[in-house]
């Protein structure tokens, strides 16, 4: 196969591979995701599933047919590059406006505009000007809390989801500083933005804020972390995968070896939890809400833990919480590792070119004890735009339709284009119909357009061998144990006591599962969170089920 030649990727550390949690958040995926509609301390709750009048009416878009069709949610497959890809839009939608844009940037600033061909070609696509100001994705906390306190924002803005529930008063000031989009695009007004009608409702009504459509979604995959593996060493074993907690850990005391550099393991908490059927929050039995901490399922899954690294079936870097696991899996040394779901194609991307035999694989999904594991889903939208408010009606419609060129998804020119420039100066086609950036694409092509507006999750990688079929493969068996959570279409802010209860409970489950505090301490640290904000979150999240009829 031809050598891959790597584009601009997000990182933080990539975009959680696009979208998919780490073990920086080993007790809550809530702490990314963690959904605001409201301010103030106590928390707040808006449900998302009773504002239909407030969201564009869904119109799929036809045009680009899947080779692999996900089931029930998951996302649809595509093993090759149409050719040639089909034109979405007639014609260039803008009318020549010049707008200023805010994304986070994970990785080396582009040259900006005036000095990229990539955004010469790509705004003379539109019909407008778009001039980004990129922000470091790793500090993007720091510069949205200053941008929403400062009251100074881009005519375009982009934050990511768990930016938002962490930013206070998000609520208030989305209000306030950006334009509602409820008469421009709800119901059938949407009709001149066909790639925004594509866009799935419930992404939409996540971007609903004070009964107000205030933001355009990003649609998510349906999970956002799994156990990947090296399946190209795990084939030289001559091993078979794992379908209990026993034989995982029985397979990594099989392919252990420190005297040669080579663990079983990287960290898999997330994962663990999921295995043994825990909630990814609470759970509702009999009138009664019960937290993951306080669940045997969870419990369980610490011990697990406990147990694999007591093993010693664990990097000591990751012991140490020191190592970076991504390189660890693609050097080989860690056979297992949980990551982003993302993460796949981004180490394809880097160690392809260099080892045409390298491959990684997701572990299917199995359960413990005879049951089957609870796939804990991500929020329906990952990230929203939104356009500064005072502007001109016209001008938020040229804004709208810069935002639905760019939610025109895989196999569309429209697509080609703001991913990867002008064919024969920032990209060429290889052998199997991909694009592979040239020099010059890979100084200027960015992901800023890319940010501008979601579109439909797919799997289209198909540059990358046995990917597509693997990962959709993946997706549509793992969604048959999707999580029934009963706050599903409520975008919660937490309360504030309640939130900061779990640092102090990460910390602790880190040491315990790590051997640095006995397992007996367990109930203890538990006692702490219920003392320290569990119990007020309890209250506070029944009186959301009442509120929304759901007791």
């Amino acid at each position: 196969m031809p050598p891959i030649r790597r584009r601009p990727t997000p990182n933080r550390r990539s975009f959680l591979g696009l979208m998919g949690a780490t073990t920086a958040v080993a007790i809550s995926p809530h702490l990314l995701a963690g959904c605001s509609s409201g301010g103030g301390g106590g928390g707040s709750a808006s449900d998302s599933g009773v504002l239909d009048d407030l969201i564009p009416d869904h119109i799929p878009f036809e045009g680009v047919i899947p080779d692999i069709e996900g089931i029930d949610g998951a996302p649809d497959g595509f093993t090759a590059y149409p050719d040639p890809p089909i034109q979405a839009l007639p014609e260039p939608p803008g009318s020549g406006g010049h707008y200023s844009a805010m994304t986070p940037m994970w990785g080396p600033i582009p040259p900006g505009l005036g000095n990229n061909s990539f955004y010469d070609y790509v705004n003379d696509r539109i019909g407008a000007t778009v001039e980004f100001n990129f922000q470091d994705g790793d500090t993007i906390i720091d510069k949205m809390n200053a941008v929403i306190a400062g009251r100074d924002v881009a005519d375009i803005t982009m934050f990511p989801d768990w930016v938002i529930g962490l930013i206070p008063q998000f609520n208030r000031a989305v209000g306030e500083l950006f334009e509602d989009l409820t008469p421009y695009l709800a119901g059938d007004a949407v009709s001149p933005y066909p790639m925004l009608a594509n866009l799935e409702s419930n992404a939409w009504r996540w971007n609903v804020f004070n009964e107000q459509l205030q933001g355009v979604p990003w649609p998510s995959e349906p999970f956002s972390n799994w156990i990947l593996y090296r399946r190209d060493l795990l084939d030289e074993y001559g091993l078979d995968l794992p379908t209990t907690p026993d034989e995982l850990i029985a397979l990594g005391e099989e392919v252990n070896d420190p005297d040669n550099n080579r663990w079983a393991f990287g960290d898999f908490t997330l994962t663990a939890r999921q295995i043994f059927g825990a909630p990814s929050e609470w759970r509702y039995e009999s009138g009664e809400l019960i937290h993951m901490f306080e669940t045997d399922e969870w419990r369980a899954s610490v011990e697990f833990m406990h147990r694999v690294y007591e093993a010693g079936l664990v990097h000591p870097d990751i012991v140490a919480q020191s190592g970076n696991a991504k390189e660890l899996i693609n050097s080989g040394q860690i056979l297992f590792n949980q990551d982003g779901i993302g993460a796949w194609h981004e180490a394809y991307g880097q160690m392809l070119g260099d080892d045409s035999d390298f491959r990684l694989d997701l572990v299917p999904v199995f359960g413990a004890d005879g049951n089957d594991p609870v796939m804990h889903r991500n929020d329906p939208s990952a990230q929203s735009v939104f356009v500064r408010k005072g502007m001109e009606p016209e001008e938020v419609e040229e804004i709208l339709h810069i935002l639905n060129f760019c939610a025109a998804p895989f196999g569309t020119r429209e697509y080609m284009d703001y991913r990867y420039g002008e064919e024969g100066v920032h990209h060429e086609l290889n052998d199997d119909g991909a694009p592979e950036l040239t020099e010059l694409g890979n100084t200027e092509v960015n992901d800023g357009y890319y940010f501008l507006s979601g579109r439909p999750p797919s799997v289209t990688e198909s540059q990358f061998p046995d990917f597509v079929q693997w990962k959709t493969d993946w997706f549509n068996d793992a969604i048959q144990y999707a999580e029934e959570n009963p706050f599903t279409g409520i975008r919660i802010q937490r309360p504030e006591r309640f939130s900061a209860a779990e640092t102090p409970m990460t910390d602790r489950v880190e040491n315990i599962i790590r051997g640095r505090e006995g397992l007996d301490t367990l109930d203890d640290a538990i006692e702490d969170w219920r003392r320290d904000g569990g119990d007020e979150g309890r209250d506070f999240f029944l009186e959301v089920l009442q509120e929304h009829g759901r007791d």
